[in-house]
């Protein structure tokens, strides 16, 4: 039998009935403008092949120390995928005897039991393996997800608030999280178990016809040339729908956070329209690009479908031409076994190529943004001594953009208050931005107790300062928790401390559940001043060496301002402070007063000092003087 199949082969009598038929299928093909190559379906099965492995390496590390755990699950994936080529080879095998019209109960039996056993034995082979490979992939889905938050934290927020927004990092956490996770645990070996079992069921059919091989080859490589064809389309679907998907989440969160605007003026504004412009070609996409490429992969499964019937033709035509003779008993097994193969191609391959490619594109996603430089610097042996030192700092916030600080230089003493003043645009919150890492200078040096903050740590020397700010942003959780920010341990005794010196004990009381309270998100449920007071609770719980002040009070009533000021003046004891501000009165006792315009020191010096030269700061003051008199009518 093999030796006919040889000759058959390798003397052209298969390429003299197959070329006709392949050279009018690839002229009508690129008739319709489809692409065809050579070795088109060598090349997507190469391509596959090849991300999966990609995928696999990048899955390998964040398994950790899981990875003995998935490799189980693989190795019985693979005895899975064996056991499940037995129940179509025992029912073939019992039907050959069947045919044979003397078989009765006790031969077929044998067939039946095994059937059955392997079947038992499969459902048991299967718990054991999606059990291990759900646990390590829910493990390294979580170990890449904590990877990504720790890479948020070490990037430069200008890489942050630019090119990476907050709604595709969602995207990149929540959903392209999931499809790794599902990838990791499913799809990889699902297409594992698949391409095992349909390779031994075809081994199997070609023992009993060997041309059942060839015509499952045949059938697979038209498969897979349609996936080449799809997989263009379904890549832009994918990408679309994914950058789409961000949109929306963005849109949301801005409608989200400006209703109270929207109806407070009776329109809707621009964020509605944007929002359901978006959904609208969310929606778009999803009509136009699904019903595509169901209909391209339903024709992918259609070629492999066609694997039982044509084997049969080309059994019998092989047969009544002469060209060779295949025996009762091994027809049967090989149609059954060349079924199985087929079946088993689509459910385990076909049908998962789609969710492995938004796996693959996850993997893209992710991998890009863990490429995104971190602030580099890994020194954390600062001393007691805290000063702070701006020798000629120049930045700009990108290539060929204007600069906002240029040559700026000063020098702040340990337990010195340095105010910072200025114009709205001056460059003043700019200053503590490059000092806190948050961006990276583009010129001159940084130093703090000596050392370069470039070489230093971005997490050592942002553990040093306490920031508040008039941007005050809390999380949708207890007030508790967003205080205890400020020192995850602190005690009963010690929380009650600062919420006294923050003046914040009558909201505590006048909340439904007190610290235990859920603040809606940003804090949204809270006032300009308490978000303010809930802020600067968090710094005195902190208590770090050196205390930012950004506008800290420019939302407080004045008599809550100078409760604030009293509480603030007790921490300032012994640390260093830099204060920027607006209202001039809150600076006037600063040891030193920089005055700043278009990102330069134009004046410095005490507040007597500088109402004396008569410069801006002079026409700053008396400005805010004037203002105070300031009414309606």
């Amino acid at each position: 039998m093999w030796m006919r199949f040889w000759c058959w082969t390798k003397g052209g009598s298969l390429n003299v009935a197959l070329m006709p038929i392949w050279s009018r299928l690839t002229g009508r093909l690129r008739a319709c403008g489809l692409p065809m190559k050579r070795r088109a379906a060598f090349a997507t099965t190469h391509q596959r092949t090849h991300e999966m492995i990609e995928f696999f390496r990048f899955l390998w590390p964040y398994l950790a120390h899981q990875q003995g755990r998935y490799l189980r699950a693989l190795v019985l994936t693979f005895f899975e995928a064996v056991l499940a080529t037995i129940p179509p080879l025992s029912v073939g095998l019992g039907l050959v005897i069947l045919i044979r019209g003397s078989a009765d109960i006790r031969d077929v039996a044998p067939y039946a039991a095994i059937c059955f056993l392997s079947v038992i034995l499969r459902t048991f082979v299967i718990q054991h393996a999606w059990r291990r490979g759900i646990f390590a992939g829910d493990h390294a889905a979580e170990a890449l997800r904590n990877r990504i938050v720790e890479h948020m934290r070490n990037v430069p927020l200008g890489v942050l608030s630019g090119r990476w927004s907050p709604a595709r990092l969602a995207t990149l956490i929540v959903e392209d999280g999931r499809w790794f996770n599902e990838t990791a645990v499913f799809f990889l070996i699902r297409i594992f178990q698949g391409v095992v079992a349909t390779v031994v069921l075809a081994l199997m059919a070609a023992w009993f016809a060997p041309v059942a091989l060839i015509v499952l080859i045949v059938v697979t490589a038209a498969s897979l040339l349609v996936i080449r064809v799809v997989k263009p389309i379904g890549k832009r679907v994918i990408r679309s729908r994914n950058d789409l998907l961000g949109q929306a989440l963005l849109r949301v969160g801005e409608f989200a956070d400006g209703i109270a605007v929207f109806r407070a003026y009776g329109q809707s504004g621009n964020a509605r329209k944007n929002l359901r412009a978006t959904v609208a070609n969310l929606h778009d996409v999803a009509l136009d690009g699904a019903p595509a490429l169901i209909f391209l992969q339903q024709i992918g499964t259609a070629f492999v479908s066609f694997a039982g019937p044509l084997a049969v033709t080309v059994i019998a035509v092989l047969q009544l031409r002469g060209v060779t003779e295949f025996a009762a008993g091994a027809v049967t097994p090989a149609l059954l076994l060349t079924l199985a193969a087929a079946t088993t191609f689509i459910a385990g391959i076909l049908r998962t190529l789609l969710p492995l490619e938004l796996g693959n594109r996850a993997r893209i996603n992710i991998s890009e943004f863990l490429s995104t430089p971190e602030l580099p610097g890994d020194r954390s042996d600062f001393g007691q001594k805290l000063d702070i030192a701006f020798k000629d700092v120049s930045f700009s916030y990108g290539p060929g953009k204007e600069a906002t600080i240029s040559n700026l230089s000063f020098q702040a003493d340990p337990g010195s208050v340095t105010a910072i003043v200025g114009p709205s645009g001056a460059g003043k919150s700019t200053l503590v931005s490059l000092l806190l890492r948050f961006h990276e200078r583009t010129g001159g040096a940084i130093k703090l107790a000596g050392i370069d903050i470039s070489q230093a740590d971005p997490a050592a020397i942002q553990a040093r300062m306490s920031l508040v700010s008039q941007d005050v942003h809390l999380f949708r959780d207890t007030l508790r928790t967003n205080l205890l920010l400020g020192d995850p341990d602190a005690s009963e005794a010690r929380l009650s401390e600062v919420i006294g010196a923050a003046r914040l004990t009558e909201l505590v009381k006048a909340l439904p559940d007190g610290l235990d309270t859920m603040l809606g998100d940003t804090g949204r449920t809270l006032s300009g001043g308490e978000r303010q007071r809930v802020a600067i609770a968090r710094a005195l719980l902190k208590d770090a060496p050196i205390l930012i002040l950004d506008e800290a009070t420019s939302a407080l009533d004045p008599i809550t301002e100078r409760a604030i000021q009293d509480a603030l003046a007790a921490l300032e004891a012994g640390r260093s402070v830099i204060i920027i501000a607006h209202r001039l009165h809150t600076v006037v006792d600063a040891d030193q007063i920089l005055v700043v315009d278009n990102g330069q020191i134009v004046e410095r010096g005490t507040h007597d000092t500088l109402l004396e030269n008569g410069g801006l700061y002079g026409r700053l003051w008396a400005a805010q003087e004037k203002a105070t008199g300031w009414r309606l009518r």
